[in-house]
């Protein structure tokens, strides 16, 4: 019998920790100070093996899958029909690392997983998810049917596994059920705060706020020169949700143009290949967030850090920011200025409700403003909402038919009066 080991150099990180390497890193931005200190994935913050403490084979084919899957000659004869993107490949990597952590938390000695092979043997893969279902509350919750379905890709695509066992898997998988479609009750919720149009006007109003005080006082202190970009992605989120990967790599010239030249619409412009989804996005940015675009580059960054700089978001050394340290900004910001805690990514969820409010039944509108590649994926995430839509517009149907008679009831009472 395999005993569990004691610790296996788990990566346990605290609250207090992961505060700490925000606090970090919010200091580097404002002073300049290096080296900076990456923060950890929060799907890595949990209780995971370290990976040098899994077998050298397992960790190379890990990479070596992964290498495969990223497609780096498309005409091997054993390559895939299509690449994954970058984030795709973190998310993938991420989930390896989860069944592994998981099948040693459930008591399976690391040495004995020498190969991706072992993790979709249907015993492991049922070790597996049931650890994994114990550690998420008796719920098969998104993130453990995602899991399931990886390891199914991996048996199926990669170690190429007989189908009398492929068959054994799906068995197995499908007794985690499916996950309901749609948002969550936590994103629902902070879409709901958005109903009251005071909260609402606050956010829409805050990048013009937070801009023109931080411009105002730029002069005084160069630690606002971290709220103007603040500002910037805040407006660019609300006119333009992007993914916060996408928005964090924003380059000038390279997604950020002015083919009209200054004083007009810039083009936001991301490839195919940069997309989660492998759709290329184009808008059009309106004038006053084109402007104040230009402005940062052309002016303030270029007097702050002595040139123009290659990227949007940086400090002022003219050093790229991190991901990491861009979202924490955000939210900190919104949380102090609005009192609303909204990640980036959830300005995608109010770019839709907003489309949707104003238009219910805009669900073609609202998948080309968030770049879904299908409009089933627009419709699952946001045709729930728009039953409170309907309810709306029907009571308002009910109100404008119900006008004529109480508008005859009325003159009844006006002639019986005279």
């Amino acid at each position: 019998m395999t005993s569990k080991p004691a610790s296996t150099g788990t990566a346990t990180r605290s609250k207090s920790a992961l505060t700490n390497f925000f606090t970090i890193n919010q200091i580097a931005d404002c002073l300049d100070v290096s080296p900076r200190t990456d923060v950890p994935d929060k799907a890595v913050t949990s209780d995971r093996i370290r990976w040098e403490f899994l077998p050298a084979s397992f960790r190379k084919e890990n990479d070596d899958y992964l290498r495969w899957c990223s497609v780096p000659d498309p005409l091997d004869e054993d390559a895939r029909t299509r690449a994954h993107a970058p984030a795709t490949l973190r998310l993938r990597r991420d989930h390896i690392h989860l069944a592994a952590s998981a099948a040693c938390s459930a008591g399976i000695d690391p040495n004995q997983l020498t190969s991706l092979s072992r993790l979709v043997e249907p015993e492991m893969f049922r070790t597996i998810l049931r650890q994994q279902w114990k550690e998420r509350e008796q719920k098969p919750t998104s993130y453990v049917v995602s899991l399931a379905s990886v390891l199914f890709k991996i048996a199926a695509e990669w170690v190429k596994v007989p189908l009398e066992q492929l068959a054994a898997l799906k068995e197995i998988r499908s007794k985690l059920g499916r996950t309901r479609s749609g948002l969550t009750e936590k994103n629902k919720t902070v879409l709901r705060r958005f109903d009251d149009p005071r909260l609402l006007a606050k956010l829409i109003n805050l990048p013009d706020v937070l801009w023109r005080t931080a411009r105002r006082n730029l002069p005084l202190s160069t630690r606002w020169f971290v709220d103007l970009q603040t500002a910037l992605a805040i407006d660019i989120l609300l006119h333009v949700p992007l993914r916060i990967e996408n928005l964090a790599a924003l380059k000038f010239d390279e997604h950020l143009h002015w083919p009209q030249g200054k004083g007009k619409p810039a083009l936001m412009v991301i490839r195919e290949d940069e997309t989660k989804n492998e759709e290329p996005l184009e808008f059009e940015l309106p004038e006053v967030l084109s402007d104040r675009l230009y402005a940062f580059r052309n002016e303030i960054a270029a007097a702050i850090i002595g040139r123009r700089p290659e990227f949007l978001f940086v400090s002022k050394n003219g050093k790229r920011r991190s991901l990491a340290t861009l979202r924490v900004a955000i939210q900190r910001t919104v949380i102090r200025r609005v009192g609303v805690k909204i990640t980036p990514h959830q300005f995608r969820h109010l770019g839709a409700k907003l489309a949707l409010d104003d238009n219910p039944g805009a669900h073609e509108h609202a998948r080309q403003l968030l770049g879904h590649k299908s409009l089933k994926t627009t419709t699952r995430f946001y045709a729930g909402p728009d039953t409170r839509r309907a309810g709306r517009a029907h009571a308002d149907l009910i109100r404008r038919l119900r006008e004529p008679k109480l508008e005859r009831s009325r003159r009844r009472r006006d002639e019986d009066r005279e």
